[in-house]
């Protein structure tokens, strides 16, 4: 069975990094791994709340349409991540990575566990 992994980015000039903050990236990249981790194929969706900071309460909703089983962010609110866990998708954080560091990581399988963020959003989802 094929695992659908998405990337949360964000662009720094002519770098795509993990997003730091996963409801304000500017796309997701999705991920089609084989059995073996092999790429199978790639495509990306643009963040429909790109900079919103209500957009982290909705955004498991949209992602999960892509039927992926996880998610790699930078960081992520305890919300957001009981939210993915409510739709079966495994939430990863791995803050500073580029994007194709954190999917070569994944492949490897040297990446894995997440960690919510300390600091309050001040919102209710």
């Amino acid at each position: 069975m094929n695992h659908r992994l998405a990337i949360a980015i964000e662009e720094d000039g002519t770098q795509e990094k993990v997003a730091e903050h996963f409801g304000r990236c500017s796309k997701f990249a999705i991920c089609e791994l084989d059995d073996q981790k092999q790429v199978l194929k790639k495509e990306t969706h643009g963040n429909p709340l790109a900079g919103q900071h209500s957009g982290a309460c909705q955004i498991p909703g949209y992602v999960q349409q892509f039927n992926v089983n996880t998610i790699i962010a930078g960081g992520m609110g305890q919300k957001a991540i009981a939210k993915f866990a409510e739709f079966g998708i495994t939430v990863i954080t791995a803050p500073g990575l580029l994007y194709g560091e954190a999917l070569d990581l994944f492949v490897q399988g040297k990446l894995s566990g997440c960690e919510a963020c300390a600091h309050e959003h001040n919102h209710n989802c």
